[in-house]
């Protein structure tokens, strides 16, 4: 996992919220494609990303006993982490 950044759980939160708040203003505005609002920027390059993925790793495949949220920024490329531990501080 070098190749991702670790952030704090609170910037995930922080990604989540602007995200929900960008599906309200879609579906309150009805705006079709062309006219939505752009995605969070990337923390790294505060970039506005064409698409934002995330999923949970799976801890075996990194040996790793702790199990993390990724999330990648797309078209840019950065690559980030949030651990459970820290997701449960929060």
């Amino acid at each position: 996992m070098a190749d991702r950044t670790d952030m704090p759980a609170e910037w995930l939160r922080y990604l989540k919220q602007r995200t929900e708040n960008r599906e309200a203003e879609i579906v309150v505005n009805v705006l079709q494609l062309p006219d939505y609002p752009p995605l969070p920027e990337c923390p790294t390059c505060d970039v506005a990303p064409e698409q934002i993925t995330s999923r949970t790793s799976d801890p075996v495949a990194f040996d790793r006993d702790e199990v993390a949220i990724l999330v990648d920024f797309k078209p840019c490329g950065h690559r980030f982490r949030v651990s459970e531990s820290e997701l449960l501080r929060g």
